[in-house]
């Protein structure tokens, strides 16, 4: 890839239009990289774009040639002549030796891909999110414990915390970026149970964001993972227990909740990126 400092680089971001963090961490990309040049989305799993957040993001409609692509690991399109990014958000697939950069979400992320492709170009970018659409607005808090429930993360935990606390248990399940701000915004606490194929999950980080004392067991809420915070639990008997214990624990401050990184920051880091890119 070659070009004058300052010519627009354009790109195309693959994304699925499925519920999961990784799908609005792809369209935040290819946002950002549309204003540097050409950048939308060509979908896989899927015809259409995703409907369950907000973004600005159009199909891609081959009406321009792109310079760039953008994938995650669990889709990895190869097309000679192209410079491929392969933005690594988990551990579902392993990277192939095709990509000519490999951007990861967390250190956990950087350091399974260095093992497995010890000479691969890699780089770490610190994830984020949209703190505006999240952000704790003072409200009273209630005495509601969210959960995130998904069939393959952990839905017994969701019994659990229900067999405990009966009607104070809110889950989270298909509702909109909207809707989960204002279901967090609301609630006193969030438990955060992860995936070991996670990269940087978002869930937490919104929670914190919203007010909520997030509770977790210690594999899922550390530094590695960029969710050093909250309840750390050692095991599910103890985190439906802090669970409990954390209605009475006070709102975090906002010093407490500005550890989550805003999506500003990694937006300078993605321009940059590709900035550099532009040069090669």
């Amino acid at each position: 890839m070659s070009g004058e400092p300052g010519q627009p680089i354009n790109s195309v971001v693959f994304a699925p239009p499925f519920h999961a963090g990784g799908v609005k961490s792809l369209y935040a990309v290819c946002e950002w990289l549309s204003e540097l040049g050409r950048c939308t989305i060509k979908t896989f799993r899927g015809p259409r774009l995703a409907d369950w957040f907000a973004h600005r993001c159009r199909l891609y409609d081959y009406s321009y040639v792109p310079d760039v692509l953008v994938y995650p690991e669990i889709h990895q399109p190869h097309f000679p002549g192209k410079t491929h990014v392969c933005y690594a958000l988990g551990k579902r697939a392993r990277v192939e030796p095709h990509a000519d950069l490999v951007v990861c979400k967390s250190r956990a992320i950087l350091d399974w891909v260095a093992d497995d492709l010890p000479d691969a170009t890699t780089l770490l970018i610190e994830p984020s999110i949209k703190r505006a659409v999240f952000e704790y607005d003072g409200r009273p808090k209630q005495d509601l414990i969210c959960y995130m429930t998904r069939p393959h993360k952990h839905p017994e935990t969701a019994r659990l915390l229900r067999d405990a606390y009966g009607e104070k248990v809110f889950e989270i399940v298909n509702l909109n970026e909207t809707r989960v701000a204002e279901a967090l915004r609301d609630a006193k606490v969030f438990v955060w149970r992860g995936d070991e194929r996670e990269g940087s999950p978002r869930p937490p980080k919104e929670a914190l964001v919203a007010g909520c004392v997030v509770v977790g067991l210690e594999q899922d809420l550390n530094e590695r993972y960029h969710t050093d915070f909250g309840v750390r639990c050692s095991s599910v008997e103890e985190l439906i227990v802090k669970a409990g214990e954390a209605l009475r624990m006070p709102t975090p401050t906002a010093e407490e909740r500005a550890v989550v990184r805003d999506s500003a920051e990694e937006k300078r880091d993605w321009h940059a990126l590709f900035r550099c890119l532009g040069k090669l």
